[in-house]
């Protein structure tokens, strides 16, 4: 069972491979319909933390319509204001590394700063998909980011495009060496619930995410979940996702 109690001990500067990373959280203030002020997003991270959570993945959305330069530089100018209100509270949070929730587009395999995208350091991307049937071009490209440009996406919130698709085309997306996220709201719906654990006992999933936005309509609840996998026995899985979420993290964080 993952250890997630709240007096765990700095190893350095970094948490040690013993709590959890939510590597999908709209945190950074005034970047995209996320939180809004330093305020809120202080209120998530304080409220990460007493769940278990000691690292977290900034992952503000991406979308074409803008260059990546100019998101860079307004995601690290969102990102300072936040780190100086924090300093400023004095307040404990996980750790944050900085990433993007990339939006598809064609030609996406070819975006010559696309790394720059990625989880920090790290080489695993954040992609959301497009909400309709995948087409052969999409899963294309998907084969281009891995295999040409050899960064791994981590296909967001996979459940929400499950009505658009058919077995063949996911059974292809799950042979490719992508990482899948859930969102932990899928896992404690009501009426969700039981297909979502099935698909972490089926090891569809590699990766679980608050998708967190705010503290009112899509708040933390990853630490929600976790205690949700242990009293469906699911602990083994729990443990493997904890695990590689942590290894991505550190990745991410260690230059």
């Amino acid at each position: 069972m993952a250890d997630t109690s709240m007096d765990m001990v700095m190893e350095g500067n970094r948490w040690p491979l013993n709590g959890w990373a939510d590597l999908h959280c709209h945190v950074l203030p005034g970047m995209d319909d996320g939180c809004g002020d330093c305020e809120e997003s202080a209120a998530v991270l304080t409220e990460s933390l007493k769940q278990g959570i000691r690292g977290i993945a900034a992952t503000p959305h991406y979308y074409p319509t803008e260059s990546v330069e100019r998101f860079l530089e307004r995601r690290l100018q969102s990102y300072e204001k936040l780190r100086r209100y924090l300093d400023g509270q004095e307040l404990e949070t996980p750790e944050i590394c900085l990433g993007a929730e990339v939006a598809y587009r064609t030609g996406i395999s070819r975006e010559p700063l696309l790394e720059k995208l990625c989880y920090g350091s790290s080489g695993y991307l954040l992609l959301e998909l497009p909400f309709q049937r995948w087409s052969r071009s999409v899963l294309q490209e998907i084969r281009m980011i891995r295999n040409v440009r050899g960064i791994t996406p981590v296909i967001a919130h996979l459940e929400r495009y499950l009505k658009f698709q058919d077995k063949k085309t996911l059974s292809e997306l799950f042979d490719m060496d992508v990482c899948i996220q859930m969102n932990a709201g899928y896992l404690l719906g009501r009426w969700t619930r039981s297909r979502a654990k099935r698909m972490i006992r089926n090891g569809v999933i590699q990766i679980l995410g608050s998708d967190c936005h705010n503290m009112e309509t899509r708040l933390p609840n990853l630490g929600m979940a976790v205690r949700q996998m242990e009293k469906s026995r699911l602990s083994r899985e729990a443990e493997e996702i904890r695990r590689f979420g942590m290894e991505i993290f550190q990745e991410a964080v260690n230059n």
